[in-house]
């Protein structure tokens, strides 16, 4: 499939959905209009969607999960931690819940469960505030929702647990993660794509650092190269962090904030990663307009 006729499908699920929205703004119908704009980047669109739909839906836990994580896009951690929690909240003890595609809906969206969802981006909030054992503990929550073979969700969260449990300083517990993690899994195993395998398996030994920082795009297609780059590159800058090459750190994610992806969870995690290495000095940050 070509970029064009991509570009041409998101469009219409994008006009699809403003539509319903428009003739009823419906809790589902406005879920998913914010959704479609999240997917095409229009991050403060998205939040205003979600925001007027809890004015009119107070205890939406669908639309608490879908702005929190549209605050961490934004950089508002400590918001974005406050709907998720609550979101949490609502939903615990509830049966596993897939959340529904909209009417007209022609993007490759993975079917993901509104619980693994709310605790994978709660457990990045407290990740990029730097709240470890809360993350950890998000984080195994989050591993509970895992569906049978969905080796997109099984690889992510437990390489985002790995990497909290490092900043812990807990690395017997951290390789036990890595131990967890199924051999030779195929590029075909997953949906969205084997970046986050490609990092656990550099944290094994198995791939050396500079092989995710050469990404082919492969299978991969859900992401261009960049947000690949992005994803990939911020399990390089880490591992050179664990292992105390500071300098080797500071230059993958410079490398990351000269991409485009500023939207990805590993350049907002590498920009959070050079503000804290220049000591909370902005000034001594470059971040890209």
């Amino acid at each position: 499939m070509t970029e064009d006729s991509t570009r041409e499908r998101s469009r219409r699920t994008l006009e699809s959905a403003r539509s319903h929205f428009q003739g009823d703004p419906s809790l589902a119908n406005t879920v998913w209009y914010g959704r479609v704009l999240g997917f095409r980047y229009r991050i403060d669109e998205a939040i205003t969607v979600f925001t007027e739909g809890l004015e009119r839906f107070p205890d939406s836990f669908e639309l608490l999960r879908q702005r929190g994580h549209r605050f961490l896009s934004t950089r508002r951690f400590a918001e974005g931690q406050a709907d998720l929690a609550r979101a949490a909240d609502l939903i615990e003890g509830m049966s596993e819940w897939i959340e529904p595609d909209g009417i007209g809906n022609e993007l490759p969206v993975p079917a993901t469960s509104i619980q693994f969802n709310t605790w994978y981006h709660l457990a990045l909030a407290h990740y990029l505030l730097r709240e470890w054992d809360a993350a950890e503990a998000a984080y195994r929550r989050c591993l509970e929702w895992v569906r049978p073979e969905d080796y997109d969700g099984l690889t992510a969260c437990n390489d985002w647990l790995y990497m909290t449990l490092r900043r812990k300083g807990d690395d017997a517990a951290a390789d036990q993660v890595l131990g967890a993690i199924p051999d030779d899994l195929p590029d075909g195993a997953f949906v969205e794509g084997p970046s986050y395998y490609r990092r656990l398996r550099m944290y094994r030994g198995e791939l050396r650092p500079e092989d995710l920082l050469n990404p082919d795009k492969g299978s991969q297609v859900i992401h261009d190269l960049e947000t690949i780059y992005a994803t990939q590159g911020y399990g390089v800058g880490n591992w050179y962090l664990y292992n105390g090459e500071m300098d080797r750190a500071r230059e993958v994610f410079e490398q990351i904030l000269q991409g485009r992806s500023r939207f990805a969870f590993g350049y907002i995690a590498a920009e959070r990663d050079l503000w804290e290495m220049a000591g909370g000095d902005p000034g001594r940050v470059t971040i890209p307009a």
